[in-house]
């Protein structure tokens, strides 16, 4: 090995032995040369054109024979060949060179054969899971998966529409991109380290749509790599006609960012520059308030790509809703939690006038696009002033949201509050509120099973109207009479004075924790 040591990583594509001078023009690159070196120029300048010219068509390595024409290799061809960076090998005894070519050629078209066999597994792979439901994020991370290596879906003039990594995280897979596509701008070329694989996206009309690009950070990249874009590729294409199915990538990618600020999986000095690439551009000053929307969660907890899609309008329609109050909103969808998550630019002051807009927003686009039997629940956290404040900010928004769907429905919820509901709901596994409630309630729960005329009803109006009687009764529809019966009555079962507070507070507690236990135990 005599040059280009620190090139041994060249993949090579063809074996070709010549003696020609003009070879490098009936190469396509990628070939191990071999020859004795009869074509390479006797002068010192000519073999520097000679390694030149193979380095510019791309020939992986050149092997040289000793013994015909030259004792030892020129010191042009070495010092051009480093130079170059052209790994050069000389043998010292004369082998048959036909035989050199017929291995290497066996090993390829075996290699080739693997990669396409498992280029039609993959194949299948994607197309079961398309017909399992699946979308173009869940092919990703599949074909991410296969080739060991992070993948990026680009749209022409609007950059990565979605991602999808396998060691690396998310940050240095789009830094690592950018500074790839930056230097190619400037350079017009990359290094051998800096080679990626991207294989064009097919469009309506027969225009390219963008590319799909796998990025050699996680291990080195191969033939199967492009056969199994290419593969993707095609079923892409397809799926890209579905309706929506751009929106939703843009969803997911948006709910992918805001779940690694959540997650604190992401440096906050990379949260600007990525919101700002992703449509996020808050104006100066202004604060962050995330909201989180837990969506009803079907029989089938299993979330598809089709139904995800299902919601996208929604989303598209709150984002529009947003700009139209010239409110800066970015909206992301967390599949794994089956939550969106929003993250909106306001004033401090404007918090709760804001929340509500966006909460009837939601409310009435679901109305409009959803057929479901079940509201989806809104929490909105606490503005804050900076990037540092969000993740903590994002999670209490999330968490109130989760946890509210054992709730009873409200426009929204507050996380910056003390809720009590929220509380009973996070007591609800503690056997201790259960035997609480089944203390307070049980002789009027045991009265009331079986009979048309029920006590318990009664108990929870006097509580709601703080314990005024007339109004009580106002409400019951009752005669003043009938309803100072029935409080009799229930002061008999419950062995206990209704005017005394800390009775009521008590019964209203119970109430409270019997309603979400019953939403539990259904």
């Amino acid at each position: 090995m005599l040059a280009g040591r620190g090139h041994l990583d060249r993949v090579i594509r063809w074996a070709h032995a010549a003696e020609v001078t003009n070879i490098a023009a009936l190469l396509k690159g990628g070939e191990l040369l071999l020859t004795t070196g009869m074509g390479i120029g006797r002068t010192a300048a000519q073999q520097r054109l000679f390694i030149t010219r193979l380095h510019d068509c791309g020939v992986a390595a050149l092997v040289i024979e000793l013994g015909q024409h030259f004792d030892q290799i020129p010191a042009a061809v070495t010092d051009q060949a480093e130079a170059l960076g052209l790994p050069l090998i000389a043998l010292h005894r004369e082998i048959p060179f036909v035989e050199v070519t017929e291995s290497i050629h066996a090993t390829i078209v075996s290699q080739q054969f693997a990669a396409l066999s498992r280029g039609e597994q993959i194949h299948r792979r994607f197309t079961e899971l398309l017909l399992e439901g699946a979308g173009i994020p869940e092919i990703l991370a599949a074909l991410a998966q296969a080739i060991a290596n992070p993948v990026l879906l680009e749209k022409s003039g609007h950059g990565i529409l979605f991602h999808a990594i396998h060691r690396s995280d998310a940050t240095d897979v789009l830094a690592t991109w950018e500074s790839l596509r930056d230097r190619r701008d400037d350079s017009g070329g990359a290094s051998a380290e800096e080679r990626f694989v991207a294989v064009p996206v097919p469009g309506a009309g027969g225009s390219a749509w963008g590319r799909m690009i796998a990025l050699p950070l996680d291990s080195p990249l191969d033939e199967f790599a492009r056969i199994a874009l290419e593969r993707a590729v095609a079923l892409i294409a397809l799926t890209l006609l579905r309706s929506h199915q751009e929106e939703m990538l843009s969803i997911r990618e948006r709910g992918n960012f805001l779940a690694d600020i959540a997650a604190e999986r992401l440096h906050l000095s990379d949260a600007p520059p990525r919101a700002e690439a992703l449509g996020f551009r808050p104006r100066a000053g202004s604060s962050l308030l995330p909201l989180a929307i837990a969506l009803p969660i079907p029989v089938n907890t299993q979330v598809s790509s089709a139904a995800e899609s299902v919601w996208t309008p929604v989303w598209e329609e709150l984002r529009r809703e947003m700009r139209s109050r010239a409110i800066h909103a970015l909206v992301g969808a967390r599949s794994s939690h089956k939550d969106v998550l929003v993250l909106l630019a306001v004033s401090a002051a404007d918090r709760r006038r804001v929340i509500e807009h966006a909460a009837a927003a939601i409310h009435a686009a679901t109305d409009r696009h959803i057929q479901t039997g079940e509201q989806l629940v809104i929490a909105a956290g606490r503005a804050v002033a900076d990037w540092r404040e969000l993740p903590g900010a994002l999670r209490e928004a999330a968490d109130a949201a989760a946890t509210a769907r054992a709730g009873p429905p409200r426009p929204w919820h507050d996380a910056t509050t003390a809720d009590l509901d929220r509380l009973l709901i996070r007591l609800q596994g503690n056997p201790a509120l259960r035997s609480f409630v089944q203390q307070r309630l049980q002789p009027l729960l045991d009265h009331d099973r079986g009979r048309t005329a029920k006590l318990l009803p009664t108990l929870q109006a006097l509580i709601d109207h703080q314990g005024h009687k007339a109004e009580t009764a106002r409400a019951l529809h009752l005669e003043r009479q009938s309803l100072y019966s029935r409080l009799k009555r229930i002061e008999t079962l419950l062995d206990d004075k209704l005017d005394d507070p800390d009775t009521l507070l008590g019964l209203h507690l119970a109430l409270r924790a019997h309603c979400l236990l019953e939403r539990g135990d259904q």
